[in-house]
């Protein structure tokens, strides 16, 4: 997310409009009508309303709060009930609409990838790379395969784009340790039936192998190790690979908490207040994720100066003082060391106090167990 001044924007949510404002104008230059243009565009529309409709309804089931639900990001539920809508949405499609679909969808995550950091260690490499930059190179190499059969779709090249598609999220989930064994299953089934419907020409056979060597020359090539940066050090900062500033502040019941003394652990730090609703929205998924986690630390740093009445942030967080180890920032010290602009504001650090994801806005269970596994 970026912050313009109290708000929050999701960074991905805002890449995914311009790139649909891309396209819309893309596929006019290229002669698609406007009712086609709208039929394929507005599929994705449609997903994002399903997202949000169902997030706020799951939101309202565990918060109770309508205000607090339309915050709330829907998790896993949400993601899969777009993803049923727009498949549904995408099965009326005219055959010879699907082209430009699937070229539409291959653009959006090229986009919404590229601005979303993400770093994870490659195969012979011994440090974290940014992956997301590898990926978004793989998705551009797909989106030219797909342009140029975009306007003659067949059933093969819209399986066989599926395949190099779900290669490349799997390489990607296999790389940042969130791959899961039974993932395989579909993956083998799509590239059989591809294989019934279309067998590869001997053609793509061959740039297929070549763009694999091309991929292991340019693996073998990058440097062995990144430096690891030392708390303290010249080089400490709030970038993804930096360590952030220590701080120390004192716990509800006036005892000192050292976010040093954490080292060897991953840590999640994050910055709220009682009267943010985003935050407010999120603390119960935290507290949950917290709760079934033993070696991950959730540090909730109240921004004192901000609040009314530290009264107000004390009862509100009791309930979840079990979980977390929650802090004052009294002087807004910390906040400022941090550049916190809006809230709610989150880091994540692994065992050797360097951050490796942060977000500015609301983070639910799923965002917390995909940046801490």
């Amino acid at each position: 997310m970026i912050a313009i001044g109290p708000l929050n924007v999701r960074l991905d949510l805002l890449a995914m409009m311009a790139s649909l404002l891309i396209l819309y104008i893309g596929f006019k230059k290229i002669g698609l009508s406007e009712k086609d243009r709208d039929a394929v565009l507005g599929t994705w529309f449609a997903g994002f309303l399903a997202w949000k409709g169902s997030a706020i309804v799951l939101g309202l089931a565990s918060t109770g709060s309508l205000a607090l639900s339309l915050y709330a990001t829907g998790g896993t539920w949400s993601i899969l009930i777009a993803a049923g809508v727009i498949a549904f949405f995408v099965y009326r499609l005219s055959p010879s609409l699907r082209g430009y679909w699937l070229f539409s969808a291959l653009f959006l995550w090229f986009a919404m990838t590229l601005v979303v950091p993400k770093y994870g260690t490659l195969p012979l490499l011994t440090s974290s790379q940014p992956l997301h930059l590898y990926m978004a190179a793989l998705i551009v190499l797909l989106l030219i395969a797909t342009w140029r059969w975009m306007r003659t779709p067949t059933l093969g090249a819209l399986l066989w784009t599926g395949v190099g598609a779900f290669s490349i999220w799997l390489i990607g989930s296999i790389v940042t340790g969130t791959f899961e064994l039974w993932w395989i299953i579909p993956f083998f089934l799509l590239i059989a039936v591809a294989a019934y419907v279309a067998r590869p020409s001997q053609k793509a056979i061959q740039y297929g192998l070549g763009l694999i060597v091309v991929l292991a020359i340019i693996n073998a090539s990058l440097p062995d190790e990144t430096p690891r940066l030392e708390a303290g050090s010249s080089q400490t900062g709030l970038n993804i690979g930096q360590v952030p500033p220590n701080f120390e502040l004192k716990r509800t019941d006036g005892t000192k908490f050292n976010l040093s003394e954490l080292r060897g652990e991953r840590v999640v730090v994050n910055f709220w207040a009682s009267w943010c609703p985003p935050c407010r929205a999120e603390m119960p998924d935290m507290a949950k994720f917290a709760r079934e986690q033993d070696d991950v630390t959730i540090v909730a740093v109240n921004t004192t100066t901000s609040e009314r009445d530290v009264a107000d942030a004390e009862s509100f967080v009791a309930p979840y003082e079990d979980a977390f180890e929650v802090v004052y920032d009294e002087e807004g010290i910390v906040g400022d060391a941090y550049r916190i602009q809006a809230m709610p504001t989150t880091y994540v650090l692994d065992e050797n106090g360097v951050i490796v994801a942060k977000q500015f806005g609301a983070i639910d269970h799923a965002w917390l167990d995909a940046q801490t596994n």
